[in-house]
């Protein structure tokens, strides 16, 4: 099944675990692909995502992945995704609250994707089995969230099929 063309989440059927690292680490997985992924650095004092939040809901864009990283000593960053459909007139956006939100660095990620699993949170290795399946096939994750219920990772859209077989076959999937 080709899922580097749908633009909406699509699950991976799955049946059978054998070993412990197949055995029901995961119910699911989803991806989401025609997405535009920006990098938002700011020297401001926390609170400033807000003003980005506000200023593309205004404008009728939905954020699909938010991910912010605080370091008070340098500066913050956001790494934030949206439909592909919206690129330039979120990246306008976001130059327009640049001086607002003192922003250092605006950066397009250009076409990304997310992969989401769904993970059974009883076993704690389950961010770092992803993350290493994924450096193992030199596939980058420019952001991770993790919920309750969904741990999911933004990569480059091309690499959105690799990145479900790799985790298919590390968990028993396929």
């Amino acid at each position: 099944m080709d899922l580097s063309n749908s633009d909406t989440p699509v699950p991976v059927d799955f049946e059978g675990y054998s070993a412990y690292m197949e055995s029901g680490l995961i119910s699911g997985i989803m991806q989401r692909v025609n997405l535009a992924g920006f990098m938002v650095s700011s020297v401001a004092e926390q609170g400033w995502p807000g003003e980005i939040f506000k200023k593309l809901a205004e404008n009728q864009i939905n954020i699909e992945f938010a991910n912010q990283i605080i370091n008070k000593k340098d500066y913050n960053s956001i790494i934030l995704c949206v439909d592909s459909k919206d690129t330039y007139s979120a990246l306008a956006l976001l130059e327009e609250v640049r001086p607002k939100i003192k922003a250092r660095e605006i950066r397009s990620l250009k076409r990304v994707g997310i992969l989401s699993l769904f993970p059974h949170r009883e076993h704690a290795l389950i961010s770092s089995i992803i993350i290493q399946t994924l450096f193992s096939a030199e596939i980058p994750v420019f952001a991770m969230g993790s919920s309750i219920s969904v741990i999911s990772c933004v990569v480059n859209e091309e690499k959105i099929t690799d990145a479900i077989r790799h985790m298919s076959k590390k968990f028993g999937l396929s």
